[in-house]
């Protein structure tokens, strides 16, 4: 950052550009390609990556906005991890149905039609 825009680089900043660059590229790499799983790993990369960026850029530039937002997607982050996992382990081709709880095993013979 220049002097005329008010800003000034320092240790916090850096590290989050340095994060950014070399972190967030891996993450992006496995939530594009692969397998369900890879995809899901890229996912939880990411969203912890963009996190710590997230609370270095408060720190660095003193605004207590950033640091809202990163403790935020700290949060909700894991909560879709959890939620994308859950997709992944049903099986294809399957949909629980409303009001239902999802089924917990192979259906008897005989059962359903």
């Amino acid at each position: 950052m220049s002097a005329g825009t008010g800003g000034q680089w320092n240790v916090w900043l850096g590290a989050a550009a340095v994060l950014l660059l070399l972190g967030l590229p891996p993450g992006l790499l496995a939530g594009c390609r692969g397998t369900p799983p890879q995809r899901l790993a890229g996912l939880a990369l990411t969203g912890t990556t963009a996190t710590v960026v997230l609370l270095l850029a408060a720190r660095g530039f003193g605004r207590s906005g950033y640091e809202d937002l990163g403790l935020v997607l700290a949060v909700l982050g894991p909560v879709g991890v959890l939620v994308f996992a859950r997709v992944l382990g049903r099986p294809q081709g399957t949909e629980p149905a409303k009001g239902s709880p999802a089924p917990s095993g192979p259906a008897a013979p005989g059962e359903g039609g």
